[in-house]
This record gives C-alpha cells, sequence and structure tokens, in this order.
C-alpha cells in the first residue's frame, strides 16, 4: 500500500524549455551565417543537442513511493525500478528555494555507494511533519536537514522532535 508519493516529472519541464533555448540559438546562429552548408551544420547540431537533453532527461525521470515496508523507485520510461529497505535510508532534506517549488532530497545507500535523488515534496505544512513522524517510526537514524536553515518547517520539526533533531558539528579554533 502505498503512504506517501512522489516524482521528479517537475524537471521535464525545464528540460523542454531549456532544449528550445538551445534550438532557438542554433537558429538565430544559422541565421546570421552565410554559407548554406553552415547554417544547416548549426541548425543540425542544434536538434542534436536538443534530442539530447531529453533522452537525458528521460532516463532521469522516475516516482518515488514510500511503501509500508520499503521505497519503491520507479524509472517509467526505462521500466526499471529500485527497492530500497527503510534501514538503507541516510537522510532526507526538505529544500525550499524563492519562486521554486518546494523539493526533498534523499540519501541512500545502496550496495557500498551513496546515491542521492531530488523530487518535489512528498508533503507541505503538517503534513510534511507528519510524513517525517512516519519516516522516523521506520528508521530512527534517519537524519533529517532543512535548507535553508531559517525555514518555518525547520522552527515546526524543532517543535516536534527539539533542538537536537539534528547533528550540529561544533566548530573551535
Amino acid at each position: 500500500m502505498v503512504k506517501y508519493s512522489s516524482s521528479s516529472k517537475y524537471s521535464n519541464y525545464t528540460a523542454a524549455i531549456a532544449a528550445l533555448m538551445v534550438l532557438g540559438i542554433g537558429i538565430t546562429i544559422a541565421n546570421s551565417l552565410k554559407m548554406l552548408w553552415a547554417k544547416v551544420y548549426s541548425i543540425v547540431v542544434a536538434i542534436a543537442l536538443m534530442a539530447l537533453m531529453l533522452v537525458y532527461q528521460r532516463r532521469k525521470t522516475f516516482e518515488i513511493k514510500f511503501l509500508e515496508t520499503e521505497i519503491l523507485i520507479e524509472y517509467p520510461y526505462l521500466k526499471t525500478s529500485l527497492q530500497i529497505p527503510y534501514a538503507d535510508l541516510l537522510e532526507i532534506h526538505f529544500v525550499s528555494v524563492y519562486r521554486e517549488p518546494d523539493r526533498n532530497r534523499i540519501k541512500f545507500r545502496m550496495g557500498n555507494k551513496i546515491k542521492s535523488l531530488r523530487f518535489l515534496t512528498v508533503a507541505h505544512s503538517d503534513s510534511y511533519i507528519e510524513f517525517i513522524k512516519w519516516l522516523k517510526s521506520k528508521n530512527g537514524n534517519v537524519e533529517l536537514k532543512v535548507i535553508p536553515s531559517d525555514h518555518i518547517m525547520n522552527h515546526k520539526i524543532q517543535d516536534v522532535f527539539g533542538f537536537k533533531y539534528r547533528k550540529m558539528v561544533k566548530k573551535t579554533l
């Protein structure tokens, strides 16, 4: 049963806009050139770059589902999926950037490597706190981070878990 879910499909729109910009630059360069072969070459290169960008983005698109027993990551365009036990989950970040949708980033262990994924936030406001409580019940060692540190979500998490919910590195002179 899927408890929480999200995806990385938001980045498909930015990749499409970037691809159109590359095509526009290629057409602009083609219009400024005088030789026909150079015009054709610049448009072909722009179309090839655009296609590579879109193919690369499709390979990176995934859906993440937080199930009762594990985390399931499905890559719809590749027709593959990953299953991650909650014990392998290391960190979850809440990232809020001005004029951008809020995002989550998780770090997890896969074999001997540490991997990271970014996706749209699973829940907002108090629902996110419920998600964090649920996640902590699955793995109490998950490290929580909020970026920027003065975001309201940081204060909400502190209300629930106290001021020492994250590890602070003490620097001495």
